[in-house]
């Protein structure tokens, strides 16, 4: 890991200059200052935000990671991060929310810098670079969620398979045989949103074990359901 000295060298100024471009403590020059930040980019640097505190003093902060993007499903956002700062606050933390779609980047700068104590991952992926790259952080970790490879991260989550085995054999016991599945975010499948994907095979799966049917309907680009075709489309299979 690059440090101050490190910039220096390579921007071909002292110590102080760097520190004074990047506290903003004294003029100096544009020229110079660019110099230091092209230094501070291509070296990755981060200044050490816990550097005039005393050694082993906890910051009492969190990093929380949950990227805005354009599929955003504002309901299970606004629901995950709420509960997260609240049981956070209840243990005495702050929360540092990031919501930068370069995540690992983001979370690296927190870490590598001790602005945060831990990471808390939410809104997880199938693949998901930010777990795989836990054991980068140097900080604790835990995601909500199961991704398909955990590395070092931590992991916890609703046991979805429990939950759609109980579903199916809750129908198939009062005598259905073709279930509907509504998928409420077509977005979520598509980007492999772990939870959705769990449940949704686990349906699948246990429908076939107990010989069951699965129709499945997503909703349409208007984001709304089209429940009269989805209702003809039953009928027109007879379930039960």
């Amino acid at each position: 890991m690059a440090g101050i000295k490190d910039v220096a060298r390579a921007a071909g100024v002292s110590v102080s200059t760097v520190s004074y471009v990047l506290s903003g403590k004294r003029a100096i020059s544009e020229k110079t200052s660019s110099k230091v930040m092209e230094a501070v980019r291509e070296l990755r640097y981060t200044p050490d935000a816990s550097a005039q505190k005393m050694r082993g003093r906890r910051n009492q902060i969190l990093a929380v990671s949950e990227p805005i993007r354009g599929d955003i499903n504002e309901a299970k956002y606004n629901a995950y991060f709420l509960h997260t700062a609240w049981q956070a606050k209840n243990a005495g933390y702050d929360v540092l929310l990031l919501t930068g779609e370069d995540a690992v980047d983001d979370i690296q700068r927190v870490t590598r810098s001790n602005m945060v104590d831990g990471v808390v991952l939410l809104d997880i992926v199938e693949d998901d670079d930010r777990v795989m790259q836990a054991d980068s952080y140097g900080k604790p970790c835990v995601a909500i969620g199961y991704p398909a490879n955990r590395g070092d991260c931590a992991c916890v989550d609703v046991d979805f398979d429990a939950a759609a085995t109980m579903a199916m054999d809750y129908l198939h016991e009062r005598g259905h045989r073709t279930v509907a599945l509504l998928r409420d975010n077509e977005r979520d499948y598509a980007r492999g949103s772990g939870y959705v994907v769990t449940l949704r095979q686990r349906m699948l799966d246990r429908a076939a074990e107990l010989g069951m049917r699965v129709v499945e309907s997503g909703k349409n680009e208007a984001g709304r359901f089209d429940a009269a075709a989805f209702v003809r489309e039953l009928m027109a299979m007879n379930p039960r």
